[in-house]
């Protein structure tokens, strides 16, 4: 968006920015509404499918028209931005609470749930992998320009949305419930979920991490510009590009290694194994951020991506584990009321990094920004940036450390929820003979 209508169609910064966060504020109250609704539907093709297709076929019909406003003046371009991202919010909200609730009930057991979400955290990679190109892509001179290129890149990427909704719609089946549990009100359900103790203890590190890793991108982009490559844009945009594109096939191995760490130490111990690893990377920073040698500043990127997707595996996993615990105390499946919580927090976070993280340059004294970046000043900003990100994923560590949902604890758990099951269905099929129903109806 930022390329694409500030150069391509002049629309002022500032007003594409405010464009661009009112509908994470959209998109945040529909996953309150869309988590404990898709828990309480019961429909032949399932909870969760229905609003898959709903939601994907929507959104992919509607990204080409983000790049076709009618009106050409900043406010035309503001309304046209606001109003069609909102509602691309909405049908992504529609999409992906039901759909990251149906990854944690796909399967029940400790292991194979963090192997399923490791397969879907390979196909974002590429996802990622391909974003970086998108720019490119954009410019290509068959277009013509920047924005037209954007439409056919919709087109294309929307298409891709379409027939991957039409493929998990027609291909994942999901479990089916053995009662049809009671509807509860959305707000009744938030709180049940807000007030599930692992659950926060899970929310509070995983955002103590996103806080950490994500508040100091100005910042960060000051340091790297102006003191890792001492002002040169070119040498600042090159590293980026070949270490961003390093940095996927690093996150990829971290994957497979967070699976694997995972069925010898457990959940918790490997997602703070994982969060060591990145602490590492930030304990190397003071000497990897050097002038005198740019490219070192790459080794400490390819350090965190080898703990960074390891922890986002750990985490989404652990609230399979965590639905688990739920259903022991509710008797009712609430995957979708848990994803929602999860979204809506992170749609904070992410709006948190952005006011917060504008004002760091602030703390560290650069308060003019025409003017001159001092050796003294960039030095305060590359410490800064070290202290936060150090405090901030050790506070993550901390907290995690309290998880209480350990391999043994879970599979306990899940041993108490199918023995109930078991007990229910028998109770279930017994009740005719009980009530004198002849033996043809058992």
């Amino acid at each position: 968006a930022m390329p694409i209508y500030t150069i391509g169609l002049k629309m002022d910064p500032a007003l594409l920015g405010m464009a661009l966060a009112v509908p994470r504020v959209v998109g945040g109250i529909a996953d309150t509404i869309v988590g404990p609704r898709s828990d309480n539907s019961h429909s032949s093709w399932g909870r969760r499918r229905p609003y898959i297709l709903l939601g994907g076929l929507s959104g992919g019909c509607l990204l080409p028209l983000m790049w076709c406003s009618p009106s050409h003046s900043q406010w035309g371009m503001f309304a046209w931005v606001t109003g069609m991202v909102s509602i691309f919010s909405i049908a992504y909200s529609v999409f992906t609470i039901p759909y990251n609730a149906l990854g944690y009930e796909l399967s029940t057991d400790y292991d194979e749930r963090t192997r399923v979400l490791a397969w879907r955290g390979y196909f974002q990679l590429f996802g990622t992998l391909a974003s970086a190109w998108f720019y490119w892509f954009c410019l290509r001179p068959i277009f013509g320009n920047e924005v037209v290129g954007a439409r056919w890149l919709s087109v294309l990427i929307g298409s891709i949305m379409i027939g991957g909704t039409l493929w998990t719609f027609a291909k994942c089946r999901e479990r089916r419930l053995e009662h049809r549990q009671p509807s509860i009100p959305i707000r009744q359900a938030l709180e049940l979920t807000i007030s599930n103790r692992p659950f926060l203890l899970l929310q509070g590190g995983q955002q103590m991490l996103a806080l950490g890793m994500g508040i100091t991108g100005a910042l960060g982009t000051y340091v790297h510009i102006y003191y890792v490559c001492s002002g040169s844009k070119q040498t600042a945009s090159w590293l980026s590009g070949w270490g961003g594109s390093l940095t996927i096939f690093t996150s990829m191995a971290a994957i497979a290694f967070g699976a694997w760490l995972s069925r010898r130490l457990g959940k918790r111990e490997a997602c703070l194994v994982a969060i060591g690893i990145v602490l590492s990377s930030i304990c190397l920073l003071p000497i990897l951020l050097t002038p005198k040698h740019p490219s070192l500043s790459v080794v400490a990127w390819l350090i965190a991506a080898l703990g960074m997707p390891c922890t986002s595996l750990m985490f989404s996993s652990m609230i399979a584990d965590v639905c688990d615990e739920d259903e022991l105390t509710t008797n009712m499946r609430r995957e979708g009321a848990y994803s929602a919580v999860n979204s809506v927090a992170n749609r904070v976070m992410q709006i948190g990094l952005v006011l917060i993280g504008g004002f760091l340059p602030r703390l560290a004294g650069y308060v003019n920004p025409s003017a001159p970046l001092t050796p003294e000043l960039l030095e305060r900003m590359k410490w800064l940036l070290i202290g936060i990100q150090f405090f901030t994923v050790c506070g993550a560590a901390a907290i995690l450390w309290f998880f209480p949902i350990s391999r043994a604890r879970a599979e306990k758990t899940r041993q108490i929820l199918d023995d109930r099951k078991k007990e229910l269905s028998l109770r279930v099929v017994a009740t005719p003979l009980l009530e004198g129903a002849p033996a043809t109806t058992l």
